[in-house]
């Protein structure tokens, strides 16, 4: 698991690391983020400046390497290396922050200090007809029918009685009505006016969005397909190996991005070819007072809640709108909720004990935060004691190196409740009419003393 942490922690400084250090080479009429003219880029100063920006990413990069290092020695406790991989990841794009932050704002006082600008300023205006054009550069978001459709597929698979494919069937569908939304947001977004010839601004911009438009359909559909699969798999009560299901989960988080630089490219080809057929010059302007660091777009006189972004791949949100502001603040709140949340929660996954208690008239009760069940022994059909389980699939559950807990599906028993140690045998395995609850204590005395009391009750 370490392993795979370490391998997380290291793609996501390559991409932050690659986006920032980019902007270190002049780029159309880009430097630093910086919009410059043509004949800034054979300045000195700012050749100087991009020598001095690389030694400083090259020293940042050095130390955030070895920062990383001691999560190999984290091999006792899953959630005490999440918690380092997150706390080392925030560290790490606060800190490749730094050197591309003090690049772009010296880039900003030679460009003030030299009387530098490009093209015009403050153009807010987008041609009519390229305006009336956008609604039908894209497809038509009833195709989106499609995925909506095969996403509910595992409720029928499952039927009224299974939960966990009703699950998956809802997360199937939440993901497709997320994928509608960016892609209606991606609809909104302002025509980029590419060069002074019309035709082929409006040319570029519809082959621009039907490409994204396409993209986020298939992205939908992988992700109902997915959900079908699984939904299968677990009704059929197969159970692929480790290896297939890190597989599976690969593809699945790969595609997307795979998808997305495919877009990219095929966008930025598209433009340099045929903004290259036109008569006359390419249309730039000077926006640079609009974007706050050379990364965050505020223009409050600019409706678009979605722009191109300047600084790596795709679009950002424009912060001058009221939805767009809000949309970034919450982020700064959602995203260290989920974090936060999930930490605490593997974190009390592997220092918390399950309690278990046989109550008053044969009741039993099992008590772990969010997993609590009950049963009645008069319900029950058969205890055993065995030293080994069946292989065993999470459902809905913490599985972690020490303990598994929650809801799964093993090979021999089909859906069960775990609340076990996994190195700790024996388990007591207690039989219901529809359920299996497996048991175990860290202390096998303290397992085989509850398995006994069970058994005189």
């Amino acid at each position: 698991m370490q392993i795979l942490f370490l391998f997380i922690g290291l793609l996501i400084f390559t991409i932050i690391l690659v986006t920032y250090a980019s902007q270190l080479k002049p780029r159309e009429s880009l430097w630093f983020g910086v919009s410059l003219p043509a004949e800034a880029m054979e300045d000195e100063e700012l050749t100087r400046l991009q020598v001095t920006s690389k030694k400083r990413f090259a020293a940042y990069s050095v130390w955030l390497l070895l920062a990383l290092l001691p999560l190999l020695f984290l091999t006792k406790y899953v959630s005490l290396a999440y918690i380092y991989t997150m706390v080392w990841g925030a560290v790490m794009m606060y800190v490749l922050r730094i050197p591309f932050l003090k690049a772009h704002r010296a880039a900003k006082e030679i460009k003030v200090r030299n009387g530098w600008f490009v093209g015009e300023k403050r153009v807010v205006r987008v041609d009519t007809k390229l305006s009336l054009l956008k609604e039908r550069m894209m497809i038509s978001p009833f195709w989106f029918i499609v995925p909506a459709l095969i996403g509910a597929v595992p409720f029928i698979i499952g039927g009224q009685g299974d939960g966990d494919n009703r699950v998956i069937g809802a997360v199937a569908l939440a993901t497709v009505a997320l994928m509608l939304i960016v892609f209606r947001a991606f609809g909104k977004m302002k025509p980029k006016v590419f060069s002074v010839d019309n035709e082929l601004n409006v040319k570029l911009n519809r082959i621009v969005l039907r490409y994204w438009s396409l993209l986020w359909l298939g992205l939908a559909v992988l992700n109902s397909v997915s959900a079908v699969s699984l939904a299968y798999a677990l009704q059929r009560e197969v159970s692929p190996g480790n290896t297939i299901w890190i597989a599976g989960a690969l593809i699945i988080s790969v595609l997307p991005v795979a998808g997305i630089l495919l877009v990219h490219h095929k966008v930025q080809t598209l433009s340099a070819d045929i903004a290259g057929q036109g008569e006359g010059a390419v249309f730039v302007t000077d926006d640079d007072e609009y974007w706050i660091n050379g990364t965050t777009y505020n223009n409050p006189n600019d409706s678009s809640l979605m722009v191109p972004k300047r600084i790596g791949i795709g679009t950002t949100i424009n912060t001058g709108t009221k939805v767009g502001k809000s949309i970034y603040r919450s982020l700064f709140v959602f995203l260290p909720v989920v974090l936060i949340g999930t930490g605490w929660m593997t974190f009390q996954a592997e220092f918390s004990t399950p309690h278990f208690a046989l109550g008053e008239n044969r009741q039993v009760s099992i008590e772990y935060p969010l997993y609590n069940y009950s049963f009645n022994l008069k319900d029950v059909e058969e205890i055993t004691l065995v030293d080994a389980l069946p292989r065993a699939r999470r459902t809905n559950g913490i599985w972690v190196d020490t303990v598994a807990i929650g809801n799964f599906k093993l090979d021999t028993y089909g859906k069960t409740k775990l609340y076990t140690y996994r190195n700790s045998p024996p388990y007591i395995v207690i039989k219901l009419p529809d359920i299996y609850v497996v048991y175990n204590a860290k202390d096998p005395s303290q397992t085989k003393k509850i398995f006994a009391d069970l058994q005189d009750r």
